[in-house]
């Protein structure tokens, strides 16, 4: 009887700790979740064969970048058919494990 006491008293202990665990993770988010960057700009030149779009863009200030022109790849190369130089857009892009901006979803600005 005992040893049974002591090992509901164990697992009532790991459930606790698990509990608190899981309550620490909806407070401070994975490190390894990517964050997503909404930004208006410019199309200044689409190079579909290399899946790449020069943009004239707002500044990112959560990534402390001024407004700039520069080039992105897109994850997928049908995201730049229709569009043409000058054109107004928003667009979405994620930070790549390098470092480098990729664009995840981009439309005209109507």
């Amino acid at each position: 009887m005992k040893r049974f006491l002591i090992s509901i008293a164990a697992l009532a202990a790991l459930g606790i700790a698990a509990m608190h665990a899981q309550a620490d993770d909806a407070h401070h988010p994975k490190t390894g979740a990517q964050t997503i960057y909404t930004v208006k700009g410019e199309v200044v030149e689409v190079d579909k064969a290399a899946g790449k779009v020069k943009l004239k863009h707002e500044a990112v200030p959560e990534l402390e970048w001024p407004a700039m022109t520069m080039f992105f790849s897109v994850a997928e190369k049908s995201q730049l058919d229709g569009l043409k130089m000058n054109d107004q857009v928003y667009f979405e892009f994620v930070r790549t494990n390098g470092g480098s901006p990729l664009i995840t979803r981009i439309k005209t600005a109507n």
